[in-house]
């Protein structure tokens, strides 16, 4: 539909052409009367002006327009039949065309041309019989056929167009819907990613400032320590949100700067936690495997946003056990924590929900909620495929 309103508008044209070559012809073929002519031109060749449109309706108001012009009579002449029947046969080409549907197209066609063959004789005035019917029938055959064949080859070329225009739109939406889909979900990584940096960070900075406030009189090695962990802490972060920020400015096709994360990092992000106050042991089962960056960065968020919220809520003296185990086809990691400061349970929030959106990212499993005998566990597995053991 659309490429018919298209071929519609740039059509325009070639109608102008057609209706004034339409009065043209008409006024010069009725010459003893040029007036006639030019009346039966004029309002012909306006009513084909619409027959893209209104292909139907244009044949009817031809019909009838032929049918009058066909008895009028003017100093022994009447309008030539030959211009009766090119007009009749454009009507009829526009409604083979440009008919909604196959089924109009025909049945318009078969009209046209059973009206042409009860026009002649009435333009004649000769008896209508069934007999003069079916001669001026036949008589039209190689005529109607030539303009049926342009008509119906016209319609398939035009109908194949459209139909490839049909699925380059389609292709084309569902081009521009992928790249929703892949916005949205960059997105949702961007927010992770934020979450996990800033939250992290400015965790682990209050509670230092907060220690820092209170040992600033008392202990001043331990004041300067914590004011060098803030330090530290509020560097790295800002060195991860420039490289993610660097990330988003690429255009993804060359190379990007950002340091990509391993599994042997893990210990490092243990260690700004103990850097951070918080007491914090690492146990690893088996040799870490080459995986995806996305599944080391994973592992790499889960052990540091469960510690983060160790601080945030475990209460004084905080303390934490982290178990990662490599074994065949996939990861877990178990992170537990003392809880002694009975400190707000975190059934939910962006922590959680970013963890688990990561494992689930991979087909992985997760739980998180508090032990029986006091503290609060998070346990994750990230199944692998095709992943090898890294060399020792």
């Amino acid at each position: 539909m659309l490429l018919r309103a298209r071929a519609v508008g740039r059509g325009l044209p070639a109608d102008v052409l057609v209706s004034c070559s339409v009065a043209a012809l008409s006024t010069w073929w009725w010459h003893q009367f040029p007036l006639g002519g030019l009346l039966f031109g004029a309002l012909a060749g306006l009513a084909l002006m619409w027959r893209r449109r209104r292909p139907i309706t244009v044949l009817v108001a031809v019909a009838l327009l032929t049918t009058v012009t066909a008895t009028i009579e003017v100093d022994g002449t009447k309008l030539h039949e030959g211009m009766l029947l090119i007009t009749i046969a454009v009507a009829m080409y526009a409604v083979i065309v440009h008919a909604a549907t196959l089924g109009r197209a025909v049945a318009g066609g078969v009209g046209a041309w059973v009206f042409t063959s009860l026009l002649l004789p009435l333009r004649d005035d000769s008896a209508l019989s069934f007999d003069e019917v079916a001669r001026n029938f036949g008589m039209l055959l190689g005529y109607g056929s030539v303009v049926w064949a342009v008509a119906l080859s016209v319609r398939y070329f035009g109908q194949l167009q459209e139909n490839a225009f049909e699925r380059r739109l389609s292709a084309e939406r569902e081009r521009e819907h992928v790249a929703r889909i892949a916005v949205a979900e960059e997105r949702a990584v961007i927010a992770r990613e934020l979450h996990d940096i800033v939250a992290h960070s400015l965790s682990v900075i209050i509670l230092q400032a907060n220690g820092a406030a209170y040992a600033f009189d008392r202990d001043q090695e331990r004041a300067r320590e914590a004011l060098r962990t803030i330090g530290t802490t509020g560097s790295d972060a800002l060195e991860e949100i420039r490289q993610l920020v660097e990330l988003l400015r690429s255009d993804g096709d060359g190379p990007s700067d950002r340091t990509p994360l391993a599994l042997d990092q893990v210990e490092a992000v243990v260690q700004r936690a103990r850097d951070a106050g918080l007491t914090a042991a690492l146990t690893v089962h088996g040799t870490p495997p080459e995986v995806p960056g996305g599944i080391a960065l994973a592992v790499c968020r889960i052990v540091q946003e469960s510690l983060t919220n160790t601080l945030r809520h475990a209460g004084p003296e905080p303390a934490a056990t982290v178990t990662v185990s490599y074994r065949a086809g996939g990861i877990d990691i178990e992170v537990r924590d003392s809880g002694a400061g009975g400190g707000p349970t975190i059934s939910g929030g962006h922590g959680l929900v970013g963890m688990r959106e990561r494992v689930a990212l991979y087909g992985g499993t997760f739980e998180a909620g508090p032990m029986p005998g006091g503290g609060w566990r998070v346990h994750a597995g990230i199944p692998l495929a095709g992943a090898r053991a890294v060399p020792a």
